[in-house]
């Protein structure tokens, strides 16, 4: 039996024959051509770009439903397959260098995913595996290997693979994968996205998992624990067999909460709403008991494409959510793009220091054409439901007021062409900047909601870099200037008369639900998945006490005494949970 760890991407316990799928890139050597055989191998290399155009084609025509997020993503490959800085590149690296078509394309291929590499925003960077992914397609294909299909399994199997495509997910959705371990990946990957969806267990991130499969063994995983077993014992078999039962019971029983309202044993009532990324996640929200969407991010619509979307594009998609919840908020944030925030058809200088350069909020100010079409969806999706805007990084009044001045200008363009808007949608800010947090109480004035993104305002407060190895572990959501911060953030939304949510990863993890709640949150917005387990804790939670306890907190010196005091507080409190 051997036993590795990865990162739990979806719940659950998987255990059956396994099933290894080939997704590695193929190696390459340097080699070039004569002269004379330039031309032939551009003519492989762009025959082999069309073999994989159509095999990619006939994969998303098997998928039933248009707007759904394979469909749309495999849309995006084929894009791929078409942009320059791919194809055409690669032909000119085989005419320039007469180099092999394998070679030159390789070249092309690490010098993209480098570049996605450098992106910090965690969900970005992990769409450069997309690009991978049709790197490897593209390969196969010009070596004229078949490439592994999905859609061949017969038998219920456990798949094995370094990742997987799009493609191989949505042959997922009609064949009998029990769950699967991939050597790469992170809970925003693709890959994750997909695997909490369909509610198949998941690990990602498996180091070596790929090398240490051996063919037809029995394999379980572990999406709870982030646990992959090749070869297991019979005692382990038993062991994640009684795992698989009770964690089938667990879901279960929480099913029951998603129905029912975040009310506390006291009375307080907070609302549980849903980060989402595809309009299609919005069912899933639904299921889940969100009360409805608290960070709509739309920067997906900008990713791998020639052109920039249009008016209509950006209006349908907010329509389609919008609808969805057509009783209860969506909080649609402009997109957070610029920066290391990588887009194919924005050119865009290389900044020492990305991540706090031109983007978000920024980078619309600077190219108000971009941003403009955006706004104008949103006012105008404004009369299907009950949308809320939202700015990202938003750092002061000043900056704000520029905002709004932008707001304002659109609006009246659509009452110039008569075209209807609500007039009382709330606009709000995201609170991610520690300038913004101090001075929170001159922006409540101004705007109609908060939401806190914990994650930047943690990396930006603490001066870490979150990918950085040697500092990732002073990235501490419990330390004391933190919780004081959102405190302060949430006194001042309350004195302004405005409600104050959290929509950064803190807000879906169980464990600091309760302290929360005691620090006055009115809204929490998080992975769907995450929903119904916070809605039992806090329904089990009194709120004033909770406010008590939240008090003491603050008293605390360290991050490591917060969160041994809370971690006391919560297993005395809820000995049913698991921390």
């Amino acid at each position: 039996m051997r036993v590795l760890k990865g990162i739990p991407a979806s719940g659950g316990v998987a255990i059956g024959k396994g099933f290894f799928l080939n997704r590695v890139l193929p190696r390459s050597v340097r080699s070039t051509v004569g002269r004379d055989q330039v031309d032939e191998e551009v003519a492989a290399f762009l025959r082999a770009v069309e073999r994989s155009r159509e095999q990619i084609l006939h994969i998303r025509d098997g998928v039933a439903d248009s707007s759904s997020e394979h469909h749309q993503i495999l849309s995006v490959h084929l894009a791929l397959l078409e942009d320059s800085m791919l194809v055409e590149q690669t032909v000119r690296t085989i005419r320039e260098n007469q180099f092999a078509a394998d070679w030159a394309f390789n070249k092309v291929l690490q010098n993209l995913l480098e570049t996605f590499h450098r992106i910090e925003d965690p969900y970005l960077r992990e769409r450069g595996h997309d690009l991978r992914q049709i790197g490897h397609r593209v390969l196969e294909n010009l070596a004229g290997r078949p490439v592994d299909s999905v859609a061949a399994i017969r038998d219920p199997v456990v798949i094995v693979a370094h990742d997987l495509s799009p493609a191989d997910t949505a042959q997922i959705l009609k064949s009998p994968v029990l769950g699967f371990a991939t050597d790469v990946g992170s809970r925003t990957s693709h890959t994750a996205i997909t695997a909490r969806s369909l509610g198949i267990p998941a690990v990602v991130g498996v180091e070596g998992a790929t090398e240490e499969y051996r063919s037809a063994e029995t394999v379980i995983v572990d999406g709870e624990e982030g646990v992959v077993v090749f070869d297991p014992t019979e005692e382990a078999l038993r062991e994640y067999q009684e795992r698989r039962k009770a964690y089938a019971q667990r879901t279960r029983d929480l099913a029951k909460f998603a129905r029912l309202p975040t009310v506390t044993r006291d009375g307080k009532t907070l609302l549980l709403l849903a980060n989402i990324e595809f309009p299609e996640e919005a069912d899933v929200a639904l299921r889940s008991g969100a009360y409805g969407v608290g960070l709509y991010r739309t920067e997906f619509l900008f990713l791998n494409r020639k052109d920039l979307p249009s008016e209509e594009e950006h209006f349908e998609t907010y329509r389609k959510v919008t609808e969805k919840f057509v009783r209860h908020p969506v909080t649609i944030r402009t997109f957070d793009l610029g920066g290391d925030k990588f887009t194919s058809q924005i050119e865009l200088a290389d900044e020492m220091n990305p991540a706090m350069g031109l983007r978000a909020i920024r980078f619309c100010l600077k190219e108000k054409e971009i941003f403009k079409p955006q706004l104008r969806a949103i006012l105008r999706a404004s009369m299907y439901g009950k949308v809320r805007m939202m700015f990202p990084m938003i750092s002061g009044v000043g900056e704000l007021r520029e905002v709004m001045s932008v707001v304002e200008e659109v609006r009246g363009e659509l009452r110039r062409r008569r075209i209807p808007y609500d007039k009382e949608m709330p606009i709000g800010i995201m609170v991610e900047i520690p300038a913004a947090a101090i001075v929170a109480d001159l922006l409540a004035r101004e705007v109609g909601f908060f939401s806190i993104g914990t994650n930047d305002l943690i990396q930006y407060s603490l001066a870490i870099d979150r990918v950085n190895e040697h500092v990732s572990y002073l990235y501490e959501p419990l330390h004391p200037a933190i919780l004081r911060l959102i405190r302060r953030i949430v006194e001042a939304g309350h004195d302004a008369g405005i409600p104050v949510s959290m929509c950064g990863e803190m807000a879906g993890e169980p464990f600091y639900s309760y302290a929360l709640l005691g620090l006055g949150l009115d809204e929490l917005s998080m992975n769907a998945a995450a929903i119904p387990r916070v809605k039992r804790i806090l329904r089990k939670s009194v709120a004033y006490e909770a406010k008590e306890f939240a008090g003491s907190l603050l008293l605390h010196s360290t991050a490591a005494e917060i969160d041994r005091a809370l971690r006391k507080k919560v297993e005395d409190l809820f000995p049913d949970e698991r921390f």
